[in-house]
């Protein structure tokens, strides 16, 4: 994580940041694929529940714990109807990947106020531990597995006969998920910076141009 949250040495400004920043990477996100979703043809009564932009009803509990533990964690998944659309698979896999794709788009807004802020010789860590954990949150929408969004793209892959598989694939999901993380704390998060950290890392430079991961 480009701001992995450091129990033994908690500094408020830091911690403003990383709480603002998962509200915005998860509110975003998921308003992002709601708005795709009623676009795409998912229409109802109730939007007003889906379009609310109120973060905290976008949070997950364990993917919210997840965060503060290892620094990877996801927001509660939208709730989408594929019978609604006129091509169910396409248009699923649309709608996850909005809302990575806003979160990449927020990174780059947030960055370039960062990088014009930056020229005034003010500090500017806080806005970019928000371009961080919306990197993050992209990244990790991006994996096909429960409970992050992405896996509900391989709902409309699996036949219809797979009922099983389907029902063990998301009920195991998220507690394997939870488990490797909190694994991975503890063994200095050596599955995140083998598969994850370089896919952010590069990205997250690219972002910033100016900051230095781990300072």
């Amino acid at each position: 994580m480009p701001y992995l949250f450091d129990f033994s040495n908690i500094l408020i400004d830091n911690y403003i940041a990383f709480c603002l920043g998962i509200l915005f990477a998860v509110t975003i996100n998921a308003e992002a694929q709601a708005f795709v979703a009623q676009f795409l043809g998912d229409v109802r009564e109730e939007d007003k529940n889906r379009f609310h932009f109120n973060a905290f009803r976008h949070l997950d509990l364990p993917g919210t714990a997840c965060f503060f533990i290892s620094g990877f964690g996801w927001p509660r998944s939208v709730d989408i109807d594929s019978e609604k659309f006129s091509r169910p698979r396409l248009h699923t896999v649309i709608i996850r990947f909005a809302g990575p794709v806003s979160n990449f788009l927020l990174a780059s807004i947030i960055s370039s106020i960062s990088l014009l802020i930056e020229q005034f010789s003010i500090q500017t860590q806080m806005l970019q531990i928000v371009v961080g954990i919306n990197l993050m949150v992209a990244v990790a929408n991006l994996l096909p597995i429960p409970p992050l969004a992405a896996a509900s793209i391989l709902d409309v892959f699996i036949d219809g006969q797979n009922k099983t598989f389907k029902k063990v694939f998301w009920q195991a999901g998220p507690y394997v998920l939870v488990l490797v993380l909190i694994a991975d704390r503890i063994n200095h998060n050596i599955i995140l910076n083998r598969f994850v950290m370089p896919i952010v890392i590069p990205m997250f430079k690219f972002f910033t141009k100016s900051f230095t991961f781990g300072s």
